[in-house]
């Protein structure tokens, strides 16, 4: 199930390796967390920041992000 979006960045850029989450906040909306990437655009205007979406598993008590 959907529960939210979370802000990762990316340390090698657009390159494919694993982003990391920037805080473990949950935005409701991937509207919302990309309203932060922009304003945190304005400060680090080189980060890579990417909203990945965050699913629970009804099957236990972890939750996977998807970037």
């Amino acid at each position: 199930m959907l529960i939210g979006f979370v802000l990762l960045v990316s340390a090698c850029g657009h390159d494919a390796c694993d982003a990391l989450p920037v805080s473990e906040h949950i935005f409701p909306t991937r509207a919302s967390c990309e309203r932060m990437a922009e304003r945190i655009h304005e400060r680090r205007p080189s980060a890579v920041l990417l909203c990945g979406e965050v699913y629970r598993n009804h099957d236990s008590e972890t939750t996977d992000i998807n970037p």
